[in-house]
């Protein structure tokens, strides 16, 4: 099934059990509360009724028996006519609790035996609920002292069937669970179409997540969502194009790489031979091959630097380490080792401050920062033209800026110009790590690069930094 299927079980098995046992318990506690109401209102409700009878009933023939001296066996007709209720049997027993009389006509031979009876001449009423020992039939049976002058003379007792109202509240209780079976049905579609809807973009970005871990840099999430998975998504997705986008730049740089390595051991090795199997004597060609030679290995020496720079930034073990030096100084030392590869190019240089300045940062790196600068935009200038330098102090910090007369660069790359291995024209010299460099320096020294162009109208670079780091 894998740890998409397993994600997407879970999950959605989580918010279904969740959801349905939520509304199911909230369901069951409203159908407890209901049934118990109804139990309520139908049991307690004829409970009520028929004992208020049996009550008003015995109050009344009291008064009437003491008030005309009649004996209870005397009166045993009028008490049934008088106070019997339809569905009702009514019985009169005497103080021993003997069946006398019952508006049935069926008088048992055995001595009625019932709790009511026994809880009646005890407490003065008596209520009791079950089955008829013959009949077996569910009754209820109340049952209320009838007093003499002095004393108890028997009971008045009312049993009512309670076969009807057991019937009509099972039919309740049956349609309260279909209804709560139909709700529980409907919940549990509910939810899982909620729980698939939320999984859905979980499990999406799962599989993408485990393609793009696979090296498949090329999935993107194409669902369209209208909550916090469409962000989730979108930064996905971003983060897609940017692994590929650093891939490929990877890629080029390795590329470039073996390239820029290649081209100098060419050289190397080529005049390494000739001097070997050439004419010692000849001066000039040893000469010439030896500058070649030296050239081509400070290129390397500066290629390796470079790597190493990146090494150190890549593992966080890049560290500066600021002295006061004279910035004027070393900008006039930088300006004279490119000065012959301007002159190649009859490039102009136009110093357009004057002011001394005194910096307290790595000077070496700092160094690095300016002939990077000042040798792209030599690289960089049409023939003929004129590279200006400014710098200026204000507000604590120093602002340093190259300006060429080139022909700028496209907006699209202006904002990957300082990204490791980004490289503005496919056939460039060098791997893209020279002004990502840079950044990394500046930013130790808590200021900050920049690059502004415009296409066909030239370049500046520069940064600005703290006057103290």
């Amino acid at each position: 099934m894998g740890i998409a299927g397993m994600t997407k079980m879970g999950i959605k098995r989580r918010l279904l059990i969740q959801n349905v046992s939520l509304i199911t318990l909230t369901i069951l506690l409203f159908l407890g509360i209901l049934v118990s109401g109804i139990y309520s209102y139908y049991y307690n409700g004829t409970i009520d009724m028929l004992k208020n009878h049996a009550v008003n009933s015995s109050q009344f023939a009291n008064k009437y028996m003491n008030l005309h001296s009649f004996t209870l066996r005397n009166e045993l007709t009028n008490l049934q006519n008088n106070f019997s209720i339809p569905q009702a049997e009514t019985q009169i027993l005497n103080a021993s609790g003997d069946l006398l009389s019952s508006s049935t006509g069926f008088i048992p031979d055995e001595k009625p035996d019932f709790k009511d009876i026994e809880e009646a001449f005890r407490n003065g009423s008596g209520t009791w609920i079950g089955n008829h020992p013959i009949t077996g039939e569910h009754i209820l049976a109340v049952s209320v002292p009838l007093k003499g002058e002095n004393n108890t003379i028997g009971l008045i007792r009312f049993i009512t069937s309670l076969e009807s109202l057991d019937n009509n509240f099972r039919t309740i209780l049956l349609s309260l669970f279909l209804i709560g079976l139909v709700i529980l049905l409907i919940v549990f579609m509910v939810s899982t179409l909620f729980a698939r809807n939320l999984t859905k973009p979980v499990i999406e970005l799962t599989e993408a997540s485990q393609k793009l871990a696979k090296g498949e840099l090329e999935t993107r999430i194409v669902g369209q969502y209208k909550d916090e998975f469409q962000t989730l998504s979108t930064s996905f997705n971003d983060m897609a194009r940017e692994l590929l986008k650093t891939e490929k730049m990877k890629n080029e740089f390795i590329s470039s790489v073996s390239h820029e390595l290649r081209t100098p051991l060419t050289s190397i090795k080529g005049w390494s031979e000739t001097l070997l199997t050439g004419d010692l004597q000849n001066v000039q060609e040893n000469k010439t091959g030896l500058t070649i030679i030296s050239n081509e290995t400070n290129r390397l020496i500066g290629l390796v630097e470079e790597l190493l720079d990146f090494s150190r930034f890549s593992n966080g073990s890049f560290t500066i380490h600021p002295t006061t030096f004279s910035f004027n100084r070393t900008l006039n030392e930088v300006i004279l080792q490119l000065d012959q590869k301007r002159k190649e190019k009859g490039i102009s240089i136009m110093l357009e401050s004057d002011e001394i300045v005194d910096l307290f940062a790595d000077e070496n790196r700092i160094r690095q920062v300016l002939i990077n600068l000042l040798d792209n935009a030599i690289k960089y200038s049409d023939p003929n033209s004129t590279v200006f330098i400014r710098n200026n102090q204000a507000n604590s910090y120093f602002t340093f800026e190259i300006e060429d007369e080139g022909q700028g660069i496209e907006p699209e790359h202006l904002q990957h110009i300082a990204t490791l291995f980004y490289k503005e024209r496919e056939n460039s010299d060098g791997v893209g790590l020279g002004l990502a460099i840079c950044k990394n320096i500046i930013e130790l020294h808590h200021g900050k690069l920049f690059v502004k162009s415009d296409k066909g109208s030239g370049t500046t670079a520069g940064f600005t930094i703290p006057l103290r780091s």
